[in-house]
């Protein structure tokens, strides 16, 4: 499978690394920026018996070869700051093409 064109990743975002609750509340990294990846603003909901949840704002697409910024795959409750706006890291899939490298991230941002 071939690397996502970079014509395909226009956007560029900062991301901020979660490191935990110390007690004195979320301490997050220092911003990294991230550069050619796609954000795609757009709800996403689950439908239950009880209504509909949010489950997420916005996808952003990381390709592991053509975009840059990140060593390894985004930790869920992390920032991405795209736009003036703030997201966090709800949930990340990693996707294989034929080796054990990853070929991309698609990252839900709430």
């Amino acid at each position: 499978m071939r690397p996502i064109s970079k014509r395909m990743l226009p956007h560029n975002c900062t991301y901020e690394a979660y490191l935990g609750d110390t007690g004195e509340g979320v301490s997050f990294s220092s911003p990294i920026s991230l550069n050619n990846v796609k954000i795609e603003e757009r709800s996403q909901f689950n439908y239950t018996s009880n209504g509909r949840e949010l489950v997420g704002n916005a996808i952003l697409f990381y390709d592991c070869f053509n975009s840059s910024g990140l060593t390894e795959a985004p930790i869920p409750e992390s920032k991405i700051i795209f736009n003036n706006k703030t997201y966090t890291v709800v949930d990340v899939d990693v996707l294989y093409a034929n080796s054990n490298q990853p070929h991309h991230y698609e990252v839900l941002l709430k």
